[in-house]
């Protein structure tokens, strides 16, 4: 039996472009996107799991507006075979508890459920940067019903339908093996996801994305949305940094680096001064004197 290798992407802002409009959602109208940097690191664990499956049938899946089809073909130029997006004015404002739900319903119209006769392996980024939560692969795994694992740094199959994953933990690292089905959360630790190749842009280019409504999907909207997420966004602070950015060395080759290096050193302009406030407190001392005894 064939496997099937799902990697799920985000398509998010540049961290430097992200704002938060005055409704606590995120504001993608203006910024510029790309795929989420863990998501990148599970697409080419996928791409490296087709060494050990030839036959492998490679699958990406997206939620979230028309735009994030450039995610997806991003992803087949990468060597991706299929592209599904789940797209809904309905789905606006998901926290990660609805947006899991939905991409758990969609896999699952899809055909990969828990009781699925053939083999697959879903892979999902740790976290994205404009949540940070690393809650989404998790309620995918549980909304099917299958094992899953986080925190992982590298996975192979074993040859017997099971996964091997590497999973970092606080001073070493875990080796946990997996019956598949399972999801699989990458860090950005694993192997650098690849370019993408001129063939493989060109079938991206002409490939036809499969769009999902909720309605298509079966999915209610009871549990989708602001409504129907228990998120709820109390306050949002913009952060303002007070500090000057630091420069460590500016120029176009070696020499002109360590000489700009050296300079900033020199100048002492990134040196980090400490300032704290000491208040010496007063001591109620009784009226009559302390003698040692």
């Amino acid at each position: 039996m064939a496997l099937t290798i799902i990697s799920l992407v985000k398509q998010v802002p540049l961290p430097s472009e992200m704002r938060m409009g005055e409704d606590g959602l995120m504001d993608r109208t203006k910024a510029k996107s790309i795929i989420n940097i863990d998501c990148q690191f599970g697409l080419e664990a996928g791409l490296q799991l087709l060494k050990q499956h030839p036959d492998a049938r490679l699958i990406v899946c997206s939620m979230g507006p028309g735009s994030f089809e450039a995610a997806l073909r991003s992803a087949v130029a990468m060597g991706y075979d299929e592209a599904y997006l789940l797209s809904d004015r309905k789905l606006g404002g998901s926290d990660t508890y609805a947006t899991g739900l939905a991409i758990a319903t969609m896999l699952k119209h899809l055909g990969f459920t828990k009781d699925s006769k053939e083999p697959f392996i879903i892979l999902a980024g740790r976290q994205t940067s404009d949540g940070d939560t690393a809650h989404v692969p998790s309620q995918v795994a549980e909304k099917i019903g299958i094992p899953q694992a986080t925190f992982v740094e590298s996975v192979k199959s074993d040859g017997t339908n099971n996964v091997v994953a590497k999973r970092i933990i606080e001073g070493g690292y875990q080796l946990m093996n997996l019956p598949m089905p399972c999801v699989i959360s990458l860090t950005p630790t694993g192997i650098p996801p690849r370019k993408q190749s001129l063939s493989g842009a060109i079938k991206a280019r002409n490939l036809q994305i499969t769009t999902f409504g909720i309605d298509d999907i079966g999915l209610g909207t009871e549990k989708i949305g602001i409504s129907g997420s228990p998120t709820i966004v109390a306050k949002v602070v913009n952060m303002v940094s007070e500090r000057p950015p630091i420069t460590l060395a500016e120029g176009h080759n070696e020499v002109a680096l360590v000489d700009s290096l050296i300079a900033n050193l020199a100048k002492g302009g990134n040196v980090l001064e400490k300032k704290e406030a000491v208040e010496k407190k007063e001591v109620d001392r009784p009226d009559f004197p302390n003698k040692d005894f």
